[in-house]
């Protein structure tokens, strides 16, 4: 398995002695083997009725690039950033070249759509590259098309592409391939980064983006073999992607400590584009069978696995704390919870990827908890279920891998309720996209802040 390593030597402090630790960064999210990117050009509604439903059916989330002038259906375009998907640039008219256009685009979208990382990523209109310099100043990454166009190669690698502003995508569709499947198979053969361009969808409404029409069954099938294999594809927006890697070539991880551990996590490539706060995936060797992890005092998820502890966290978001049970921050949880699996199918995934769906090493708290502000009593929580939607500030959904997912929730409390009202989860945002929950199938509602959502795991 390819990833960063560092080693803090033991020291001694006073009469305490600090033991090496083993802190590894993760060269793909969840110590994956690959990833995988889905781009989508032109901002057609097709993307709006068809793409964005059928990602999330999976627990995906793709990029879509919009045209300003091309009269997108903003409203539609803002309520997928609000579900997690990026929505990002394809300049203001989709002339032959975009040189001019590449900052008054990028705020035009910004205008409209409210997303946790702003408008991060940019795909050139006829795939040429406009000015690189201005690129650079707006952008965290700049896509082309087919690499072999521009020199470049189709799949990227594990340190993405030789060049920011020319990161390549295979074209998707009826002048291109159909092949998502083989491709991600690819991806986790070489441990790289494979990207996808697809403009609209075979038989549906498309507007302008006529061209080279992509079978949504197509894009279904890949998505079904990505689900099927997510303990090894990486499936993320670009501009997410992107992040990562940058993140991760820069940061340094320190732990150190003997019963309680402590981390650091820290880069220094922030920015004007970005504060490069995407979370990390990070392992520490642990001896402990039981594990309370915790960022700033957040909690955060965290599985146990030979001999290890993975969680997510964010760089240059405060110290991370790994103790033992009971200890940190408390939490509540039904009784009538059901646990989290502990079916071979789960341990399986658990075995190459610990972020696999419910691994049988989750730490859930033990309490017994009350049914007091029931969110799914009108009367009690102050909103009915069908009132339940998604705020213009947060984002809160379901990942592929069965987890409920807050965004843009620095600084607020979150408090995740079950299907009978049960308290099961209380942490509180620490500015990034960060995994809150998983557990049995079902219904939950998510407070964040005064806002609550309704999650189906």
């Amino acid at each position: 398995m390819d990833y960063k390593k560092l080693t803090v030597a033991a020291a001694l402090m006073g009469a305490s002695m600090i033991y090496a630790q083993d802190a590894e960064i993760a060269t793909w999210a969840g110590f994956r083997k690959g990833a995988a990117s889905f781009t989508f050009d032109d901002g057609a509604p097709s993307h709006v009725s068809d793409g964005a439903p059928l990602f999330d059916k999976y627990g995906y989330k793709g990029t879509f690039n919009v045209v300003v002038n091309w009269n997108p259906d903003w409203s539609g375009f803002g309520n997928m950033a609000k579900n997690g998907h990026e929505i990002a640039s394809h300049s203001n008219t989709h002339g032959q070249n975009m040189s001019g256009e590449e900052a008054s685009s990028k705020q035009a979208i910004a205008g409209k759509i409210q997303q946790k990382y702003g408008i991060i990523t940019v795909a050139y209109p006829n795939c040429n590259v406009p000015n690189k310099s201005a690129v650079q100043q707006n952008y965290v990454i700049g896509r082309i098309c087919n690499g072999s166009w521009q020199s470049q190669p189709d799949m990227m690698g594990k340190d993405g592409p030789s060049d920011w502003t020319m990161a390549s995508a295979i074209m998707t569709g009826s002048t291109g391939t159909n092949d998502f499947k083989g491709n991600m198979q690819k991806a986790v053969q070489q441990g790289g980064w494979i990207a996808f361009l697809t403009h609209g969808f075979e038989n549906k409404n498309n507007g302008s983006a006529t061209y080279s029409p992509t079978p949504l069954s197509a894009i279904e099938d890949g998505l079904k073999w990505a689900q099927q294999n997510d303990k090894d594809i990486w499936v993320a927006p670009m501009g997410h992607v992107a992040m990562y890697i940058k993140e991760r070539k820069a940061a340094k991880v320190e732990a150190s400590g003997s019963g309680t551990v402590t981390v650091k996590l820290t880069h220094n490539i922030k920015d004007n584009v970005s504060d490069y706060d995407y979370p990390l995936s990070i392992r520490v060797k642990y001896s402990g069978s039981t594990a309370n992890v915790t960022q700033a005092g957040a909690k955060l998820e965290s599985k146990i696995d030979g001999g290890y502890v993975y969680f997510d966290a964010v760089p240059n978001a405060g110290d991370i704390v790994i103790a033992g049970e009971g200890a940190g921050p408390t939490e509540s949880s039904s009784s009538a919870e059901p646990p989290a699996s502990s079916s071979s199918e789960a341990k399986s995934s658990s075995s190459t990827n610990p972020w696999g769906p419910r691994s049988s090493s989750s730490t859930e708290g033990n309490s017994s908890s009350s049914a007091c502000n029931n969110p799914f009593d009108p009367a009690c929580s102050g909103m009915a279920i069908a009132e339940i939607q998604h705020d213009f500030q947060f984002s809160v959904y379901r990942s592929s891998d069965n987890y409920i997912v807050v965004g843009g929730a620095q600084g607020q409390p979150i408090t995740v309720f079950n299907s009978l009202g049960h308290q099961v989860r209380t942490t509180r945002g620490i500015g990034a996209v960060q995994k809150v929950y998983t557990g049995a199938k079902g219904v939950y509602i998510v407070k964040v802040g005064g806002k609550s959502f309704k999650v189906k795991l």
